[in-house]
């Protein structure tokens, strides 16, 4: 299967990108606007928590693959995963969380970079979406990142509302 590692960088960057000029067109008071309340209450900040740690979690379950591992627990809760990963960002400021999204986008960008057509095709236990390939997963980050920024963009009254 050939695997288009640019194409992945690129759209990694380009939706990252996106993304943060999203968040810096906000005003303080739209940082505290509730986006969700099916289950767990989030801000947009809160939001912002949620892609950094979602990112880092991607990532460590990649290494985990190419380590020979499989990926997310069978038993993975994505709720409970998501409540105490946004919980223990919480004291953080968006400018603070703003930088963490740019240092863990880089770094997907760069684990992207590192490895070898091979090991794309490696399968793995995604946390929510069970079975599939690294490359598979790493696209799911930009496409993460769409989905939210949409809601973001409906919340805010933007173009998506």
């Amino acid at each position: 299967m050939m695997i288009n590692r640019a194409l992945i960088q690129k759209r990694l960057r380009d939706e990252g990108d996106k993304l943060l000029a999203l968040f810096e067109t906000l005003t303080p008071e739209q940082w505290t606007t509730v986006i969700y309340t099916d289950g767990l209450t989030w801000t947009i900040k809160d939001l912002l928590a949620h892609q950094v740690s979602a990112e880092r979690e991607f990532q460590y379950y990649g290494r985990d693959i190419l380590n020979g591992g499989t990926g997310a627990p069978a038993d993975f809760s994505i709720d409970d995963f998501n409540k105490n990963a946004v919980a223990a960002m919480t004291d953080r400021s968006a400018t603070d969380l703003l930088a963490d999204f740019r240092a863990a986008r880089q770094d997907s960008i760069d684990f992207v970079a590192a490895i070898d057509e091979e090991q794309f095709t490696l399968q793995g236990r995604h946390p929510f979406f069970g079975m599939m390939t690294i490359a598979e997963m790493f696209k799911l980050i930009y496409r993460h990142n769409m989905m939210h920024a949409r809601d973001i963009r409906r919340a805010t009254g933007g173009n998506d509302a």
